[in-house]
Order: structure tokens, then sequence, then C-alpha cells
């Protein structure tokens, strides 16, 4: 499940995605708090520089979509009727490669193993979500 920030930063609409077992990577704002921290802009901006890697979104109209991206795997979530998780939680952050000041975010949601790559390509609308799974 994909969806812009006006949606992606209602939790009750997470939560009912993660309790229904269906995988996200949902926009949402800078301001977006995030389990113990502040701000999810603020998470990113202590990022070392290091952490900031070259990701492609995919093809588009003019070539390949190349952005810097950093993510952060959040705590586990207790799953519903497991004893051990099968789904992680990430905060992710797409940051322009010409423009540096341009950042979107996002929280993600999907099964334990679910590469970084996958996430970024759904972020940049570039993946189908086939049956609803990362």
């Amino acid at each position: 499940m994909t969806a812009d920030a006006a949606h992606g930063q209602e939790w009750r609409f997470r939560r009912l995605l993660e309790e229904t077992a269906i995988g996200y990577v949902l926009a949402v704002p800078k301001s977006q708090r995030v389990l113990r921290f502040r701000r999810i802009d603020h998470l990113f901006t202590q990022a070392p520089d290091g952490a900031w890697e070259k990701r492609s979104c995919g093809d588009g109209g003019k070539g390949p979509r190349v952005y810097h991206c950093a993510a952060v795997q959040l705590a586990a979530i207790e799953d519903f009727g497991s004893d051990k998780p099968t789904h992680q939680r990430w905060a992710l952050a797409r940051r322009s490669i010409s423009r540096p000041d341009e950042i979107a975010y996002y929280l993600a949601h999907g099964p334990v193993g679910t590469g970084i790559d996958r996430r970024v390509h759904i972020a940049g609308g570039d993946l189908p979500l086939s049956g609803g799974h990362l």
C-alpha cells in the first residue's frame, strides 16, 4: 500500500494495515513523530553522511531517477498472535542529489527481510504492490 502524507501521518490507518498484515510505504510530513524520536526529520539530520546511499527509484521520463536515500530500522513490533515478529517497521528518507535540502520522508512496514531497494522503488512509485506484499 502506498499513500500520500495526508494518509501516511494517520496512525490509525497505519495500525489497521499492520493488523491486517498489509505492507506499506507511506509518505509522511517532516514533522511526523517516530518512536523514541521527536520528529522524523530529526532522526535523519543525526544520520552520518555514510548513511546516505545513492539508490535508483526507477526510470523516469528523462532517465534514471537517482536519489540519496537513508533508512533506519525501527523497533520490532509485536505481531498479532505470533511469538516472533514477522514484520518490521522502517523510516525512510529520500534526498535530492542536486538539491539536498529537498527531502521526502516515509514510514514503511513489511515482512522481515524485505530489502531497502524494494521499499525505495515503491516510494518512488516504480514497483507495483502485487498481492499487498512488499
